[in-house]
């Protein structure tokens, strides 16, 4: 971590400590800005994020759809981890499959997940980690259908996911609008970490991966989709990784 953004974060938990230091940040054009340390309020760092295109062979795509489609049945309303069913109709709609019976697509991705994270750890500005836990769901969202801004990791029940992925493999040409993923920017300040401005703004790729750290704030904006068939809707093999 560069010792500027250390001092920074520092001034930004203890604000007496940037009291008649000043801080030699440089700007666009390597101009030096001088910026005194009892005058930081806050700090914006844009959200690292990796997107891998023709991550999954078509074979591999068909047998995720297969899946999804011999278990429409075990799909449910989504939830969040939030206490009052009211907050999650307003906060996120979509229908997911979870459980044990998505230990198959686990086996399918953690292999090339496991594969391809070595040379992503540098991107995510993440130290590497060997990764021992996968969670895996297979998400569909509908008309009308959205996740609002969140992160992967708060509150504490799912505090140890460390790296979120999404891969998408709806059917081409796509059959929606919407469903873009947005990441934001985290926003440091003296009352702790909140969410920064819109920082990317990512159409559904298929078989692109996106692969980004838990913490990032990020929502799913949402879908209009003409039909109802499964196979026209925004489709998702996602999850979490964790050490």
């Amino acid at each position: 971590m560069p010792q500027e953004f250390q001092q920074i974060l520092h001034y930004l938990t203890v604000p007496a400590d940037g009291a008649g230091k000043v801080l030699h940040l440089m700007a666009p054009q390597g101009r030096i800005v001088n910026v005194a340390g009892d005058n930081i309020a806050s700090l914006e760092v844009a959200p690292p994020h990796v997107l891998v295109r023709d991550f999954m062979s078509e074979a591999e795509l068909e047998q995720i759809w297969a899946f999804t489609e011999a278990h429409v049945e075990g799909f449910q309303d989504s939830g969040t981890y939030e206490p009052h069913l009211a907050d999650t109709i307003k906060r996120r709609r979509s229908r997911i499959l979870d459980g044990p019976e998505n230990a198959q697509m686990a086996a399918l991705i953690m292999p090339k997940l496991k594969a391809l994270m070595p040379r992503l750890w540098p991107q995510l500005g993440l130290d590497p980690v060997i990764f021992n836990k996968l969670e895996a769901q297979i998400s569909v969202h509908g008309d009308g259908d959205f996740f609002a801004i969140h992160t992967d990791n708060s509150p504490a029940e799912i505090a140890h996911r460390e790296v979120s992925y999404v891969l998408y493999f709806h059917r081409d040409p796509k059959q929606f609008s919407g469903g873009h993923l947005r990441l934001y920017n985290t926003l440091f300040r003296q009352d702790g970490v909140a969410c920064g401005s819109l920082a990317a703004d990512i159409e559904p790729p298929r078989n692109g991966l996106m692969v980004f750290p838990s913490s990032i704030s990020h929502e799913v904006t949402p879908i209009a989709c003409a039909s109802g068939a499964l196979a026209d809707q925004r489709l998702t093999l996602n999850g979490w990784l964790a050490r």
